[in-house]
């Protein structure tokens, strides 16, 4: 019984190094393999990194000062908008006024207004005393953008 135990257990023991080390192999060949394919990669970006270094920075400091001066007038044109904005604003509030101090709809200013056919007709505010037109204060281009 001893020398059939000593036989089971001795197989355990038994290891065919050949089959372990061929797939040990083929592990390490494959790490190998992706290796080689990440070191071409990481080539490939150095390479565009340089490409980049040496082409597209230069060229971006070559324009920076165009660049900022874009960037200005785009600035000064937000104001410019804001201003007309806000000056569109007082004048459609002065038309609005004037329209209910005369009685008179919108249809007829609706040509210079697509947008006043969504509006509610207004009634005609009767017994106000009629008042001097102050024309309200628009903007100028100049006053935005500098001679460039």
């Amino acid at each position: 019984m001893v020398e059939e135990l000593a036989k089971d257990y001795a197989d355990y023991a038994k290891v065919n190094l050949s089959v372990e080390m061929k797939n040990f192999h083929e592990t390490v060949e494959d790490v190998m393999i992706r290796l080689e394919e990440f070191q071409s990669i990481v080539g490939m970006v150095q390479a565009e990194s340089a490409d980049c270094m040496n082409k597209h920075i230069p060229r971006l400091r070559h324009v920076q000062k165009e660049l900022a001066t874009l960037c200005r007038r785009i600035d000064a044109l937000e104001r410019v908008l804001i201003a007309a904005n806000v000056s569109l604003t007082a004048l459609e509030t002065a038309v609005d006024t004037a329209e209910a101090e005369l009685g008179v709809s919108d249809r007829l200013f609706g040509i210079l207004n697509p947008l006043s056919f969504f509006k509610k007709p207004q009634e005609p505010i009767i017994g106000t005393r009629q008042q001097a037109f102050e024309a309200p204060t628009i903007y100028r281009t100049e006053d935005y953008f500098k001679a460039e």
